[in-house]
């Protein structure tokens, strides 16, 4: 490309490729965005791009733009630019195929060179004018010279003068041949050295390249059979009670009409959510008098029944019997909910479900807590300053928002209700979005450190209520970040004196297992998906062990919006597959008119009483673990 060195020119599709690349993976997974900053802020801190020393005005172009596109959109420093070349920016950002980025990168180059020339060209001008002025002074000194030598002396003269151009050119032939017109042959020839057309190096890229292979770990091995610990995580640390963190919540969401009309329909939404709340309640006080119907044990005492004496002739059944029910165990309930880009599709009525949910704990006084795992640090919840070395002296980066809790007084509840609800819907592409601070965004999937967290909780939780059973409900969309486990070794937490065997290298499922045999809690899992009967049979035959059940499944799924998955091979006690729909609290039976058919007020009954069914998924699959 334009007679350059590859190496050169494999420096300047890099910068360009990398813009188009990182662009395009945030925009098919928004929930990167926080993971980009952080990493990129850490590199300025590292100075990986040599900058250490340098102006970043003083740089060249391909060098301010390869920093405008990492730390100047990710860390927010400030690239200078001159008017003419903010195009290329533009350019960049509306590359979507690598040859686009060719194209780019072909013209950048073009516009260098072109450049360099012109500079040249006016720096042999003034060299040029400068020398015509020194002939000019000599001119009257020659004029003296005449006579019928003066032709041969001219002569003479033209063909020395000729030859002196000649060598001058030939001194010049390297700027001559650097020119475009000279074609790419030439300029191959100078490749290794190509300063004759002065196309500078990307400092930058050229730095970061060499600290990225210094710092690559080629000692690891994909058959480590070694002992991994695992940190513990302070939740005094990573969990933001739901004190602090609706204060902080308060303060962030700020108070514009979006807000008042979010606020009202949160209004509106418990006021018809009531009526179902209380109808499954009923439900559910139902399912668990035939709970105790079951364990009722029936005895003979011993004592003569005086009213049965009379039957002794042809029944010997004339004892009293006593009704023994033994006592059952009662609930409890830790939610997880996935705060990651991916959910913005169905955040707000994920949270609709859970508002539901908490309205029904309550009711039935079930002790809960609700946590939105997060990739958001916990510094940025605070209003304390960030002390030194924070990052460097954190071993994890995530954040367990407590949303509700059963702790909260009704005040209390009553103003995390309408917050919870802006800030989802401030997340989803809700054409009225509330606006809040950038802390609460929606950010990666830190699923393995909130299961990591919840091994020491859900004890405390189990200690602090009082309850026989806890539910720990993981409620997601995808998989969490990666964390290394050992291939085939052993796993700890520090603190442990024994270690869990490795049998398989997924974090998600080790740790689904360790939090299963060390609280003896039921692990549940909530996956959300938004699939079509068509998508549902591409993509869900992971979650069950043969096709008759997957088929099984797809029934559910297209009647009631869910699947209960039959794949034991990812570690949890129980995994539905929740079909993300709008929560339906409106009344079909609302549109019904007196003049109506009766077959019409019948339909409207039935669709009535199946849209309350198939869009409070979560709610109902709940009361069935717990009924």
């Amino acid at each position: 490309m334009h007679g350059l060195p590859y190496a050169l020119v494999q420096q300047y599709v890099n910068v360009v490729e990398d813009a188009r690349i990182e662009r395009l993976i945030k925009k098919q997974f928004p929930g990167l965005r926080r993971d980009f900053l952080d990493a990129y802020v850490d590199l300025m801190n590292r100075d990986l791009f040599d900058l250490d020393g340098r102006s970043i005005s003083d740089l060249g172009l391909i060098d301010r733009l390869n920093l405008e596109f990492k730390v100047g959109i990710h860390a927010g420093e400030t690239i200078p630019f001159a008017p003419a070349e903010s195009q290329w920016i533009e350019r960049i950002k509306g590359a979507d195929t690598f040859s686009d980025v060719l194209d780019i990168v072909n013209d950048l180059l073009a516009s260098i060179i072109d450049d360099n020339e012109e500079q040249e060209q006016e720096q042999d001008s003034t060299e040029s004018e400068s020398g015509d002025g020194e002939g000019d002074d000599s001119a009257p000194e020659s004029s003296d010279d005449s006579g019928d030598d003066s032709g041969d002396d001219s002569g003479e003269d033209q063909q020395q003068g000729s030859g002196s151009a000649g060598d001058d050119d030939t001194e010049d032939g390297a700027d001559a041949d650097s020119s475009p017109e000279a074609g790419d042959d030439a300029g191959d020839e100078d490749s290794p050295a190509q300063q004759g057309k002065n196309v500078p190096e990307s400092l930058t890229e050229s730095a970061f390249s060499k600290v990225s292979d210094a710092m690559r770990d080629d000692s690891g091995s994909d058959w480590d059979t070694g002992e991994t610990t695992l940190e513990r995580v302070d939740l005094d640390h990573h969990v933001i009670d739901y004190k602090p963190f609706h204060r902080r919540l308060a303060n962030g969401l700020k108070q514009t009409p979006h807000k008042e009309m979010s606020d009202r329909d949160c209004r509106q939404f418990i006021v018809r959510s009531k009526p179902t709340v209380n109808t499954l309640v009923k439900q559910f006080e139902m399912k668990k008098q035939a709970d105790a119907h079951k364990r009722v044990q029936i005895s003979k005492s011993g004592v003569l029944d005086t009213v049965k004496m009379m039957n002794y002739k042809w029944s010997e059944d004339v004892f009293r019997k006593t009704a023994t029910v033994r006592d059952g165990k009662n609930h409890g309930l830790v939610m997880f909910l996935d705060w990651s880009g991916s959910m913005c599709d169905q955040i707000e009525e994920t949270m609709q479900q859970v508002i539901q949910l908490v309205l029904f704990c309550k009711k039935v006084n079930i002790p809960f807590e609700c946590y939105a795992f997060t990739s958001a640090m916990p510094c940025e919840f605070s209003d304390e300053p960030t002390p030194e070395n924070y990052w460097e002296n954190t071993d994890y980066r995530f954040s367990l928002l407590n949303l509700f809790s059963s702790r909260m007084n009704k005040r209390e509840l009553d103003a995390a209700l309408p917050q919870c609800y802006a800030l989802a819907r401030s997340q989803s592409f809700h054409n009225n979005q509330p606006s809040v601070d950038r802390e609460f965004s929606l950010g990666g999937t830190p699923l393995n450190e909130a299961i990591l967290a919840a091994i020491d909780m859900v004890p405390a939780f189990k200690r602090d209520n009082n309850v026989q059973i806890v539910n720990t409900v993981f409620l997601t969309d995808g998989s969490s970040n990666g964390m290394h486990v050992p291939y085939n070794g052993t796993l700890k937490i520090k603190g442990d004196r024994i270690g869990e065997r490795v049998k398989q290298r997924n974090a998600t499922n080790l740790l689904t297992e360790m939090l299963k045999n060390r609280t003896g809690s039921n692990v549940v899992n909530f996956f959300l998906a938004n699939w079509s009967p068509t998508k549902f049979n591409r993509s869900a035959y992971y979650y069950f062990k043969e096709e008759e059940q997957m088929a099984a499944g797809l029934e559910t799924w297209k009647s009631d919006n869910y699947a209960i998955s039959t794949s034991d091979s990812q570690g949890w006690d129980e995994q539905y597959l929740i079909r993300t729909v709008k929560v339906d609290t409106a009344d079909a039976m609302d549109q019904v008119q007196d003049s109506d058919t009766t077959t019409k007020k019948k339909n409207a009954f039935l669709k009535s009483m199946k849209g309350r069914n198939t869009s409070r998924v979560v709610l109902n699959r709940f009361i069935d673990l717990i009924a």
